[in-house]
């Protein structure tokens, strides 16, 4: 059978570049099948030309023999006009390797600006726009802007600084209770007695007892049972706190179960119009 002949092959993919561009070299080798062939590391740079990253092709074997190719993408920050490059490849041979170099090619520098001999001097001052100069600011006027400004600012929140910090306060109330309804109903609409469902329905009356906390300064997150009871002073708590301790804790999931989650959506609501009430009232 005739021996599969060495090629190699290396050759820009770009016809010319600029100083820092990304340029790509391709490589290849055609060789037998039982031969070894190895490419340069991507850490490894080349004369001018500084390595950015080499992307491998896995090897492409028939029955004529075998075929790996890599592409390197490199940057040029040297200004001569022609640059030229050989990358070469390592061919495994008993004690070691020998280093098989493709022909040469070449890549061309564009110039973004001109040779110096070639600008016209004369030419570039007369196209220079010169501003006409402004006069210096006056630093008394600064400070008596300064002052100005400050006793505007006073003025405004004198007359309107309560209505300002009511309206703050009752939409960050507001934003809070909207953040939390979405939380809430979103593992409340997958509440069911399967493990999924009763996780979620542990994380819906998790997040209600943090919103409660935020909205009450109370400790709902670390409050028993019977605290919850004793700081809502709501009758019908005592029944759902029951249910959801069954639920959550002994698997005891039922239609009853989700008219708790219910109860506990539409009692955050009752809470969170009271805490406007009290805002509207001027009574925080």
């Amino acid at each position: 059978m005739q021996q599969t002949p060495f090629v190699i092959k290396g050759k820009f993919q770009e016809d010319s570049t600029v100083i820092g561009q990304p340029v790509h070299y391709s490589l290849y080798v055609r060789h037998p099948k039982d031969q070894e062939v190895f490419f340069p590391k991507a850490n490894q740079n080349f004369g001018a030309f500084e390595t950015v990253k080499r992307e491998f092709f896995a090897t492409k074997t028939t029955a004529a023999g075998s075929m790996d190719s890599a592409v390197y993408t490199l940057r040029l920050f040297n200004l001569a006009p022609v640059q030229k490059l050989q990358i070469p490849i390592y061919l495994q041979q008993e004690p070691d390797c020998t280093l098989i170099y493709p022909v040469v090619d070449s890549i061309y520098l564009k110039r973004l600006l001109p040779h110096p001999e070639q600008i016209d001097l004369d030419s570039l001052y007369q196209s220079i726009p010169i501003p006409p100069l402004s006069p210096k600011t006056d630093l008394k006027n600064v400070v008596a802007l300064g002052v100005s400004l400050l006793i505007l600012a006073g003025l405004i929140y004198w007359i309107f600084g309560k209505a300002i910090t009511k309206l703050f306060k009752r939409y960050l109330l507001w934003r809070r209770h909207r953040e939390f309804r979405r939380t809430f109903q979103r593992y409340a609409r997958q509440v069911a007695g399967t493990p999924v469902g009763l996780s979620n329905l542990e994380k819906a009356f998790s997040a209600w007892k943090k919103y409660l906390e935020e909205l009450t300064l109370l400790p709902f997150t670390t409050f028993t049972s019977k605290e919850m009871l004793d700081n809502l002073a709501d009758e019908a708590m005592e029944k759902v706190l029951n249910e959801m301790d069954s639920a959550i804790y002994g698997g005891n999931f039922s239609k009853n179960t989700v008219e708790s989650v219910q109860y506990l959506d539409a009692l955050a609501s009752n809470l969170y119009d009271v805490e406007q009430g009290k805002i509207q009232n001027n009574e925080v």
